[in-house]
């Protein structure tokens, strides 16, 4: 089961790994591969196409090279994954891609995949095929070479040795501070009207091409922008995960900076998906386009769309440098749900990396609260305790500050129906609420 190291003139020796080292008796759903040539048992994965062993690799850019002989396929996508294994045993998907095998027999059976590697862990190709069309090949090989070092990764590694060394994430003196919040220096905050008057605040809506409006709405897509640039996470080249996106200027934003963005959304086949739908918030890729911050090809190629459900993230989205949401996680059904979702959007990060999230504040009540339903409000305590809990876990939290303004703005409170200005707070199910940022630093090594 161990990899053999063949000779190449590259700047390290390649590994040739074996295709089916892990699971060296099991037959392949690919017709006439498997272990030993070709397995001799079926395992509990009917989809199971390969799986070589785990093996150490030199940090940075990896190409990992498939090469089928004899592939004969009409149809069907195989889903290829790397995953990576640390000293303790945990497994995670760094990156995955679906091939079309019948374009890919056409092509002559090769594929590149490219990820990068880091030194303190171990790395393995497996593949699935779900699609019932068969497919079929002679042999399979299976090599990672090291891939090409582009000034943008360059770059983007330096970012990310920035942006794990920042000193705002030294444990702070307090989690709690009454001081102002501002986009100068952003943490885990509120929606305040100073922030609005703020240099910075100017600076993203003209990069965004947006009219200034005291909307809240409008500050969450500036705040989490302007946290993910404080906090060194807009290198080109960096990996973002957005989560409930609907219409959102974000990931244009993004993919103009250079960024590779993975944006996410419910399916439209979900019976949640219709409240959005009605008011214009439920999006998908054509949703996303914005021509006007980023070009049609670089859209293309830089931002990919997945459906998914927050309360199940898939988990092959792993290793991203940052994830964000905006006011989405108040709509799980439940308190417990979106914390919840706080906590499991972490593992789609890589050691390091940035999640921020925002979600409504019960601006009236540390006691009652709506906790159930279709828009729930948290109050102080409830991020108090999520705060708490994720340091115990290892994890960096911003420091909060929950300061609500001391501007005639921040003292109006809009009532339905609900304008398009001066709507910083809300009555909201019998409560005032204002939009709240929470920062979080994945933790480990």
């Amino acid at each position: 089961m161990l990899a053999d190291v063949i000779d190449t003139p590259s700047p390290f020796a390649a590994v040739q790994a074996d295709p089916f080292g892990f699971w060296p008796a099991l037959r392949s759903r690919i017709a006439g591969l498997g272990g030993d040539r070709v397995g001799t048992r079926a395992g509990d994965d009917p989809a199971y196409a390969f799986h070589t062993p785990y093996v150490d690799l030199p940090p940075g850019p990896v190409r990992c090279r498939l090469r089928f002989t004899g592939l004969a396929a009409q149809a069907g996508a195989l889903t290829v994954a790397i995953n990576w294994l640390d000293a303790e045993g945990r497994a995670e998907t760094v990156r995955s891609w679906r091939l079309r095998l019948g374009e890919l027999a056409r092509d002559g059976g090769e594929a590149v995949l490219d990820f990068e590697a880091d030194a303190t862990r171990t790395y393995a190709a497996l593949a699935h095929l779900y699609d019932p069309d068969p497919a079929s090949a002679d042999a399979l090989t299976v090599t990672f070479e090291r891939g090409q070092v582009r000034p943008e990764e360059t770059a983007l590694a330096a970012a990310r040795v920035d942006m794990a060394a920042r000193p705002v994430f030294r444990r702070a003196v307090a989690l709690l501070s009454d001081a102002p919040a501002t986009l100068a220096d952003p943490v885990s905050q509120s929606c305040t009207a100073a922030q609005f008057d703020e240099p910075d605040y100017a600076r993203w809506l003209d990069r965004l091409r947006l009219p200034p409006h005291r909307h809240r709405k409008q500050w969450e897509y500036v705040y989490i922008l302007r946290v993910l640039e404080r906090y060194g996470a807009l290198a080109p080249g960096a990996r973002g995960l957005g989560f409930g996106v609907g219409r959102e200027p974000i990931p244009a934003m993004l993919a103009a900076m250079g960024c590779r963005v993975t944006a996410t959304d419910l399916s439209a086949d979900d019976p949640r998906a219709g409240e959005w739908a009605a008011s214009a918030e439920h999006g998908g890729p054509d949703q996303l386009r914005r021509p006007d911050l980023c070009d049609e090809a670089a859209f293309a190629d830089r931002v990919a769309f997945r459906r998914v459900d927050m309360g199940s993230i898939p988990g092959d989205l792993a290793g991203y440098d940052f994830c964000w949401s905006s006011c989405a996680l108040e709509h799980l059904g439940n308190l417990r749900a979106g914390t919840d979702f706080v906590r499991r959007s972490l593992d789609c990060l890589r050691p390091g990396g940035l999640a921020v999230h925002t979600t409504e504040l019960n601006c009236t009540s540390d006691g009652d609260t709506v906790t159930q339903g279709g828009t729930v409000l948290y109050r102080r305590r409830d991020l108090d305790r999520l705060a708490i809990d994720l340091v115990s876990r290892g994890h960096g939290v911003m420091q909060l500050k929950y300061d609500l303004g001391d501007l005639p703005q921040d003292d109006h409170v809009d009532l339905p129906p609900y304008t398009g200005d001066a709507h910083l707070k809300l009555a909201l199910s019998g409560y005032v609420s204002t939009s709240f940022g929470i920062v979080v630093q994945r933790g480990g090594a």
